[in-house]
């Protein structure tokens, strides 16, 4: 474990100061995840726990008692919105300690600030830094999405392959190649390696007397992805021809410039005495592999996350990641990293909870360290739940906007009701339905937004 420079204290300062600092009464597993040694350790926080206070509380508690300055702490999240919060919030709690009390004017305890990024954005400035250590050139362009999508584009009109068999769109080639390029990167493979994989496959179905159907389509699959495995190769070669790299390009080289050249992550080790990982059940295996390689072995990471909450799956993230971090992110050699709860919900009545609790029985099963969510406050009142099943998705979309003017009508706020839909798809149809009801409805998101009638016109 690296050792951490010792630095000045708020006087005195301990859990009932960070309270009143905080305006925050916050739980005793709240503490606990907040006053934890300086040792790696995953908080699995539940929905509405109160993560992000937690996070920015951890930040403040480690610079007010002296064990680490502002800027040692490094803290990444997935997205520009959610690391511009953290930041947020971290920047005003550091303000509120400084003005908490008189300073000697000599002391450095709040000199800095702590750096948040986005997972992303930290591999960049890692390539930027240090990627000619692996061949990258330091100033090599990063393709914006639409730059990605003409250069996938031009590889596959281009390309010398006979793609005649495949059977499908160039737009629908274009779309595979950028995805299997993408899911490569995120798990560190590269497209040699996948054809091994297929080859071999391929070879024990056609080994078989009886194929089923499943097999049969299992085959056809590992076909196409061969060929799209070459145009992988070939828009691979596009970039580097043209010097530029791409999202998957950062985290697929930061991984290996943190497994193959282990003075990096001896320099960012000095630099960042602690690390706050956030939705780090949402994290690929290249991203889990990047972190490990510069902060691993006994280094203070702190993750945050809850399994039952992964949503990009689909795009090479591994919820194993946060089961396995124990291991991943071992504090020594045979010893796992302590496991710690937040399964307080703040913002839901008990009956609200019992029935997200139900639904999420099957995934709970699944990942048996997540604690059922319970209230924290019984003030809040226990909620309640309506559940409807009608014939018709018409009926289901009225049902719902009735609902809405019901709860306006009973005194409710407007901005204090919120429609959730499965997919942005329903999002016109729920629209005009609240429409002929005479509310005002405001979109979320640039999905919802292409499907505003203004939007769609222009």
């Amino acid at each position: 474990m690296t050792a951490v420079r010792p630095t000045s204290a708020v006087p005195g300062f301990g859990v009932p100061q960070l309270r009143d600092l905080l305006r925050t009464p916050f739980s005793d597993e709240q503490i606990a995840a907040i006053t934890s040694p300086l040792s790696p350790y995953v908080v699995v926080a539940g929905a509405g726990s109160g993560k992000t206070t937690v996070m920015t509380a951890r930040v403040v508690w480690l610079v007010a008692t002296g064990q680490v300055r502002p800027d040692e702490v490094l803290g990444l999240t997935f997205t520009t919105k959610a690391a511009g919060e953290l930041a947020t919030r971290v920047r005003a709690a550091m303000r509120d300690l400084a003005e908490s009390g008189p300073r000697d004017p000599d002391d450095d305890l709040l000199d800095g600030e702590p750096t948040v990024a986005t997972y992303h954005a930290f591999a960049g400035r890692l390539l930027a830094e240090h990627g000619l250590r692996i061949g990258v050139e330091p100033g090599s362009r990063l393709l914006g999405e639409a730059a990605s999508y003409q250069l996938a584009h031009r590889v596959v009109t281009r390309t010398r392959r006979d793609l005649s068999g495949l059977g499908v769109a160039v737009q629908t080639l274009v779309e595979g190649v950028r995805s299997l390029d993408g899911e490569l990167a995120e798990h560190c493979l590269v497209p040699e390696e996948l054809r091994e994989h297929d080859l071999v496959f391929i070879a024990e179905v056609d080994s078989l007397d009886k194929v089923s159907a499943g097999a049969r389509d299992a085959r056809l699959v590992a076909l196409q992805r061969l060929e799209l495995s070459h145009l992988v190769d070939e828009y691979r070669a596009a970039r580097r021809a043209l010097d530029v790299v791409d999202f998957s390009d950062q985290m697929r080289f930061g991984a290996r410039l943190a497994e193959e050249c282990p003075e990096v992550g001896a320099a960012l080790r000095e630099q960042f005495r602690v690390v706050l990982l956030d939705e780090y059940q949402d994290t690929s295996v290249a991203q889990r592999r990047l972190l490990t390689g510069l902060f691993g072995g006994g280094h203070p990471v702190t993750a945050v996350g809850d399994p039952l909450q992964a949503i990009y799956g689909w795009r090479g993230a591994s919820v194993a990641n946060i089961d396995d971090f124990p291991e991943h992110f071992a504090p020594a050699p045979g010893v796992r990293a302590p496991v710690l709860p937040l399964a307080e919900n703040r913002r839901s009545g008990v009956h609200i909870l019992e029935s997200a609790n139900l639904v999420a029985q099957p995934l709970r099963a699944l990942h048996p360290q997540v604690a059922p969510l319970v209230a924290a406050n019984a003030a809040k009142g226990p909620g309640h739940v309506r559940v409807a099943l009608l014939e018709t998705y018409h009926e289901e979309v009225d049902w719902l906007a009735d609902q809405v003017v019901g709860a306006i009508a009973a005194g409710t706020e407007p901005s204090d009701v919120a429609v959730l839909c499965r997919a942005s798809a329903d999002f016109p149809a729920m629209m005009r339905a609240l429409a002929d009801r005479g509310v005002a409805v405001e979109v979320r998101g640039v999905d919802g937004l292409l499907t505003v009638p203004e939007v769609v016109e222009v």
